[in-house]
């Protein structure tokens, strides 16, 4: 993933690669005016509380509530 194609969730802006005590993510190039970021999959906070909350759907499917 490059810069180019990488845009801030919360502003839509660019984005740098960071590295933090967790790891490697993707910092809004706007820092400290906008605080949005990605995993280093370029996935938005709300982009991984999605895919959590699809998981949870199909684990309660299974299990037949």
């Amino acid at each position: 993933m490059t810069i180019e194609n990488v845009k801030c969730p919360d502003c839509d802006g660019p984005m740098v690669s960071r590295k933090g005590i967790h790891g490697i993510f993707w910092g809004c190039k706007n820092y400290p005016d906008c605080k949005g970021t990605r995993d280093n999959m370029g996935r938005s906070k709300a982009d991984r509380e999605a895919e959590k909350e699809q998981e949870r759907d199909k684990k309660e499917n299974r299990r037949g509530w």
